[in-house]
């Protein structure tokens, strides 16, 4: 949900860029160099380069000493943090420092959260997961396999609330304009308040 929603908000109200879908991203780029616009496509870039930072920040996190702890509650306290200084500073920074802190954001998601009941998945881009729900959705018509129909049901529930967070969040631009990014500050604060360190795995 936080996924689809982040997205969705800085598409909608920050230069229609993305922050995780940085396939997207590549295709603006590529589109923007072909009608030489150089400052859109600078802001494309700038997002595609400030996520690539913030996997190596995460990968360098997950490598300390800080593994010793949980990590994931440890970048779910980092995307607070940054979705808190995007909702509170909405006016004041420009489009592409909010694009860039947001990419930091979504990449500590990208880089730390990849399975799902021991199943691996991918919170920020939907083609795979589409063809794994598809793939395995058959798996189980045809062969009966059980496996198979839990991964399908956790896959469609994926993709269900990515939609969700960008339909609500398409809402919510309409009536609270740049500060509809604290509905995501609530998505992750949800899960720190409701899960424990043993939970979150």
């Amino acid at each position: 949900m936080n996924s689809g929603a982040i997205d969705a908000y800085t598409f909608l109200q920050h230069g229609e860029v993305f922050v995780g879908l940085q396939t997207g991203n590549f295709i603006l780029f590529g589109i923007s160099l072909s009608k030489l616009a150089w400052w859109q496509s600078l802001r494309y870039l700038f997002s595609i380069l400030m996520f690539a930072l913030g996997v190596v920040f995460i990968k360098h996190l997950q490598a300390s000493r800080y593994k010793e702890h949980n990590i994931k509650r440890i970048i779910l306290i980092i995307d607070v943090i940054l979705l808190v200084i995007v909702g509170i500073l909405a006016n004041i920074l420009s489009d592409i420092v909010i694009v860039g802190l947001l990419a930091i954001a979504a990449a500590a998601q990208f880089q730390e959260f990849k399975l799902m009941n021991g199943n691996p998945f991918n919170p920020l881009m939907m083609t795979g997961n589409l063809r794994k729900l598809l793939d395995n959705f058959y798996s189980f018509l045809r062969f009966k396999n059980v496996k198979s129909r839990s991964i399908s049901i956790d896959t469609f529930l994926i993709l269900f609330c990515f939609i969700l967070g960008s339909l609500m969040m398409g809402l919510l631009t309409n009536i609270l304009d740049e500060y509809a990014i604290f509905m995501n500050v609530i998505i992750v604060l949800i899960v720190l308040l409701f899960t424990n360190q043993k939970v979150i795995k």
